[in-house]
Protein backbone atom coordinates (compact mmCIF):
# COMPACT_ATOMS: atom_id res chain seq x y z
CA UNK A 1 0.00 0.00 0.00
CA UNK A 2 2.72 2.45 0.95
CA UNK A 3 4.65 1.73 -2.24
CA UNK A 4 1.51 2.49 -4.23
CA UNK A 5 1.10 5.78 -2.37
CA UNK A 6 4.68 6.72 -3.21
CA UNK A 7 4.28 5.70 -6.85
CA UNK A 8 1.14 7.84 -7.14
CA UNK A 9 2.59 10.87 -5.34
CA UNK A 10 2.42 12.90 -8.55
CA UNK A 11 -1.32 12.26 -8.80
CA UNK A 12 -1.82 13.27 -5.18
CA UNK A 13 0.19 16.43 -5.84
CA UNK A 14 -1.98 17.24 -8.86
CA UNK A 15 -5.17 16.99 -6.81
CA UNK A 16 -3.57 19.09 -4.08
CA UNK A 17 -2.65 21.80 -6.58
CA UNK A 18 -6.18 21.79 -7.99
CA UNK A 19 -7.71 22.08 -4.53
CA UNK A 20 -5.25 24.82 -3.58
CA UNK A 21 -6.15 26.85 -6.67
CA UNK A 22 -9.92 26.50 -6.28
CA UNK A 23 -10.51 26.56 -2.53
CA UNK A 24 -10.79 30.35 -2.16
CA UNK A 25 -10.93 31.28 -5.85
CA UNK A 26 -14.06 33.45 -5.60
CA UNK A 27 -13.12 34.97 -2.24
CA UNK A 28 -11.79 38.52 -1.84
CA UNK A 29 -9.30 37.77 0.93
CA UNK A 30 -8.58 34.21 -0.22
CA UNK A 31 -6.48 32.19 2.17
CA UNK A 32 -6.99 34.84 4.82
CA UNK A 33 -10.18 32.93 5.70
CA UNK A 34 -8.04 29.99 6.80
CA UNK A 35 -6.83 32.16 9.68
CA UNK A 36 -9.90 34.31 10.26
CA UNK A 37 -12.14 31.35 11.05
CA UNK A 38 -10.01 29.87 13.87
CA UNK A 39 -9.22 33.35 15.18
CA UNK A 40 -12.95 34.14 15.32
CA UNK A 41 -13.51 30.92 17.27
CA UNK A 42 -10.67 31.95 19.57
CA UNK A 43 -12.25 35.35 20.31
CA UNK A 44 -15.77 33.97 20.85
CA UNK A 45 -14.87 30.97 23.00
CA UNK A 46 -12.17 32.93 24.80
CA UNK A 47 -14.65 35.61 25.83
CA UNK A 48 -17.39 33.15 26.83
CA UNK A 49 -15.24 30.77 28.84
CA UNK A 50 -13.17 33.42 30.62
CA UNK A 51 -15.86 36.03 31.30
CA UNK A 52 -18.91 33.81 31.74
CA UNK A 53 -17.69 30.40 32.89
CA UNK A 54 -14.51 31.73 34.52
CA UNK A 55 -12.34 28.85 33.27
CA UNK A 56 -8.75 29.17 34.49
CA UNK A 57 -5.91 27.99 32.28
CA UNK A 58 -2.88 26.27 33.80
CA UNK A 59 0.27 28.30 34.40
CA UNK A 60 2.55 28.84 31.43
CA UNK A 61 5.62 26.67 31.36
CA UNK A 62 8.08 29.59 31.31
CA UNK A 63 8.11 29.91 35.09
CA UNK A 64 6.60 33.39 35.07
CA UNK A 65 3.73 32.34 37.30
CA UNK A 66 1.19 33.63 34.78
CA UNK A 67 -1.44 31.92 32.66
CA UNK A 68 -2.97 32.67 29.27
CA UNK A 69 -6.34 31.12 28.47
CA UNK A 70 -6.16 32.48 24.92
CA UNK A 71 -2.86 30.69 24.24
CA UNK A 72 -4.14 27.54 25.93
CA UNK A 73 -7.33 27.62 23.87
CA UNK A 74 -5.62 28.28 20.56
CA UNK A 75 -3.23 25.36 21.14
CA UNK A 76 -6.24 23.09 21.44
CA UNK A 77 -8.01 24.67 18.47
CA UNK A 78 -5.04 24.11 16.15
CA UNK A 79 -4.90 20.43 17.11
CA UNK A 80 -8.67 19.96 16.92
CA UNK A 81 -8.92 21.68 13.54
CA UNK A 82 -6.36 19.27 12.12
CA UNK A 83 -8.53 16.35 13.22
CA UNK A 84 -12.00 17.67 12.33
CA UNK A 85 -11.11 19.33 9.02
CA UNK A 86 -9.24 16.24 7.79
CA UNK A 87 -12.26 14.06 8.48
CA UNK A 88 -14.77 16.54 7.03
CA UNK A 89 -12.77 17.06 3.84
CA UNK A 90 -12.16 13.33 3.39
CA UNK A 91 -15.87 12.54 3.55
CA UNK A 92 -16.77 15.00 0.80
CA UNK A 93 -14.09 14.20 -1.76
CA UNK A 94 -15.55 11.08 -3.33
CA UNK A 95 -18.88 12.74 -4.08
CA UNK A 96 -17.28 15.96 -5.31
CA UNK A 97 -15.05 13.94 -7.67
CA UNK A 98 -17.78 11.50 -8.68
CA UNK A 99 -17.95 12.44 -12.34
CA UNK A 100 -14.18 12.20 -12.72
CA UNK A 101 -14.10 8.80 -11.01
CA UNK A 102 -16.72 7.54 -13.46
CA UNK A 103 -14.75 8.64 -16.52
CA UNK A 104 -11.11 8.05 -15.54
CA UNK A 105 -9.61 5.10 -13.71
CA UNK A 106 -7.35 6.11 -10.83
CA UNK A 107 -7.10 5.32 -7.10
CA UNK A 108 -10.11 6.85 -5.37
CA UNK A 109 -7.96 7.82 -2.39
CA UNK A 110 -5.92 10.26 -4.51
CA UNK A 111 -8.33 13.25 -4.32
CA UNK A 112 -8.86 12.57 -0.60
CA UNK A 113 -5.15 12.69 0.20
CA UNK A 114 -4.65 15.63 -2.16
CA UNK A 115 -7.26 17.70 -0.32
CA UNK A 116 -5.67 16.72 2.99
CA UNK A 117 -2.29 18.03 1.83
CA UNK A 118 -3.86 21.46 1.28
CA UNK A 119 -5.49 21.25 4.70
CA UNK A 120 -2.07 20.60 6.23
CA UNK A 121 -0.93 23.92 4.76
CA UNK A 122 -3.71 25.66 6.68
CA UNK A 123 -2.61 23.94 9.88
CA UNK A 124 0.94 25.17 9.28
CA UNK A 125 -0.38 28.75 9.02
CA UNK A 126 -2.30 28.34 12.27
CA UNK A 127 0.78 26.86 13.93
CA UNK A 128 2.85 29.87 12.87
CA UNK A 129 0.32 32.19 14.53
CA UNK A 130 0.46 30.01 17.66
CA UNK A 131 4.26 30.18 17.75
CA UNK A 132 4.20 33.97 17.38
CA UNK A 133 1.72 34.12 20.27
CA UNK A 134 3.98 32.06 22.52
CA UNK A 135 7.06 34.07 21.55
CA UNK A 136 5.15 37.22 22.53
CA UNK A 137 4.38 35.58 25.88
CA UNK A 138 8.02 34.46 26.19
CA UNK A 139 6.85 30.89 26.56
CA UNK A 140 9.53 29.18 24.48
CA UNK A 141 11.15 25.80 25.04
CA UNK A 142 12.88 22.88 23.37
CA UNK A 143 9.73 20.78 23.83
CA UNK A 144 8.20 22.59 20.85
CA UNK A 145 10.02 20.16 18.57
CA UNK A 146 7.91 17.35 20.07
CA UNK A 147 4.83 18.94 18.53
CA UNK A 148 5.92 17.46 15.19
CA UNK A 149 5.31 13.78 16.07
CA UNK A 150 2.14 14.74 17.93
CA UNK A 151 0.66 16.57 14.92
CA UNK A 152 1.84 13.91 12.46
CA UNK A 153 0.22 11.23 14.60
CA UNK A 154 -2.97 13.30 14.82
CA UNK A 155 -3.08 13.71 11.04
CA UNK A 156 -2.49 10.01 10.36
CA UNK A 157 -5.17 9.05 12.87
CA UNK A 158 -7.69 11.48 11.37
CA UNK A 159 -6.84 10.47 7.81
CA UNK A 160 -7.33 6.79 8.56
CA UNK A 161 -10.74 7.49 10.08
CA UNK A 162 -11.57 9.87 7.22
CA UNK A 163 -10.84 7.25 4.55
CA UNK A 164 -13.30 4.83 6.11
CA UNK A 165 -15.95 7.51 6.59
CA UNK A 166 -15.57 8.66 2.98
CA UNK A 167 -16.62 5.21 1.76
CA UNK A 168 -19.53 5.09 4.19
CA UNK A 169 -20.63 8.57 3.11
CA UNK A 170 -20.53 7.53 -0.55
CA UNK A 171 -22.78 4.54 0.21
CA UNK A 172 -25.07 6.12 2.81
CA UNK A 173 -25.99 9.79 2.47
CA UNK A 174 -26.86 10.17 6.15
CA UNK A 175 -23.29 9.57 7.30
CA UNK A 176 -22.14 13.17 6.74
CA UNK A 177 -24.94 14.51 8.94
CA UNK A 178 -24.33 11.93 11.67
CA UNK A 179 -20.61 12.68 11.73
CA UNK A 180 -21.32 16.41 11.84
CA UNK A 181 -23.33 15.92 15.04
CA UNK A 182 -20.73 13.50 16.42
CA UNK A 183 -17.89 15.95 15.84
CA UNK A 184 -19.82 18.70 17.63
CA UNK A 185 -20.29 16.43 20.65
CA UNK A 186 -16.70 15.19 20.50
CA UNK A 187 -15.44 18.78 20.58
CA UNK A 188 -16.90 19.29 24.05
CA UNK A 189 -15.53 16.03 25.47
CA UNK A 190 -12.04 16.90 24.26
CA UNK A 191 -9.94 19.24 26.49
CA UNK A 192 -9.84 22.09 24.00
CA UNK A 193 -11.95 24.63 25.91
CA UNK A 194 -10.89 23.53 29.38
CA UNK A 195 -7.83 21.92 31.00
CA UNK A 196 -7.98 18.19 31.63
CA UNK A 197 -7.42 18.85 35.34
CA UNK A 198 -10.82 20.57 35.51
CA UNK A 199 -12.72 17.36 34.75
CA UNK A 200 -10.28 15.22 36.74
CA UNK A 201 -11.20 17.20 39.85
CA UNK A 202 -14.85 16.22 39.38
CA UNK A 203 -14.05 12.52 39.57
CA UNK A 204 -17.18 11.68 37.58
CA UNK A 205 -17.94 9.47 34.59
CA UNK A 206 -17.35 12.51 32.38
CA UNK A 207 -13.69 12.55 33.36
CA UNK A 208 -13.42 8.91 32.28
CA UNK A 209 -15.08 9.68 28.92
CA UNK A 210 -12.68 12.56 28.26
CA UNK A 211 -9.65 10.45 29.16
CA UNK A 212 -10.54 7.51 26.89
CA UNK A 213 -11.24 9.82 23.96
CA UNK A 214 -8.25 9.31 21.58
CA UNK A 215 -8.41 12.91 20.35
CA UNK A 216 -7.89 14.04 23.96
CA UNK A 217 -4.52 12.27 23.99
CA UNK A 218 -3.23 14.35 21.09
CA UNK A 219 -4.71 17.63 22.35
CA UNK A 220 -3.29 17.08 25.84
CA UNK A 221 0.12 16.23 24.37
CA UNK A 222 0.09 19.51 22.42
CA UNK A 223 -0.82 21.42 25.56
CA UNK A 224 2.09 19.74 27.33
CA UNK A 225 4.78 20.44 24.73
CA UNK A 226 3.64 23.87 23.50
CA UNK A 227 1.93 25.51 26.49
CA UNK A 228 3.31 23.83 29.62
CA UNK A 229 6.74 23.19 28.04
CA UNK A 230 6.85 19.71 29.55
CA UNK A 231 7.87 16.55 27.78
CA UNK A 232 5.51 13.58 27.90
CA UNK A 233 6.98 10.16 28.66
CA UNK A 234 8.82 8.96 25.56
CA UNK A 235 6.59 5.94 25.07
CA UNK A 236 3.50 8.16 25.02
CA UNK A 237 4.89 10.08 22.03
CA UNK A 238 5.80 6.83 20.31
CA UNK A 239 2.30 5.47 21.00
CA UNK A 240 0.65 8.59 19.54
CA UNK A 241 2.74 8.40 16.39
CA UNK A 242 2.61 4.63 15.89
CA UNK A 243 -1.06 4.50 16.85
CA UNK A 244 -1.89 7.13 14.25
CA UNK A 245 0.12 5.25 11.63
CA UNK A 246 -1.66 1.97 12.40
CA UNK A 247 -5.09 3.64 12.12
CA UNK A 248 -4.02 5.18 8.79
CA UNK A 249 -2.90 1.83 7.39
CA UNK A 250 -6.08 0.16 8.61
CA UNK A 251 -8.22 2.91 7.09
CA UNK A 252 -6.37 2.69 3.77
CA UNK A 253 -6.70 -1.10 3.68
CA UNK A 254 -10.44 -0.91 4.37
CA UNK A 255 -10.81 1.82 1.75
CA UNK A 256 -9.05 -0.19 -0.96
CA UNK A 257 -11.12 -3.29 -0.25
CA UNK A 258 -14.45 -1.47 -0.32
CA UNK A 259 -13.89 1.12 -3.08
CA UNK A 260 -13.71 -1.16 -6.11
CA UNK A 261 -17.25 -0.29 -7.20
CA UNK A 262 -17.14 3.32 -6.01
CA UNK A 263 -17.63 4.71 -9.54
CA UNK A 264 -20.99 2.96 -9.77
CA UNK A 265 -22.17 4.43 -6.47
CA UNK A 266 -21.43 8.07 -7.28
Amino acid sequence: MLTDLYARRGLIRAFAQRDFATRYRSSVIGWGWSLLQPLAMLVIFGAVFTLVFRVQAPLLGNGSGTASYVAFLFTGIVTWNLFSSTITLSMSQLKSNGELLKKVQFPAWAPILGASVVQLMQVVLELIVLIVMFVWLRNVGWTWILAIPVLVGMYLFAQGVGLVLSILNARFGDVAYIIGVALSALYFITPVLYPLSLVEEQGSWLAWVVKVNPVSWYVQAMHDVMYSLTSPVWWELVALLVGGFVVFLAGLAIFERTSEDIGELL
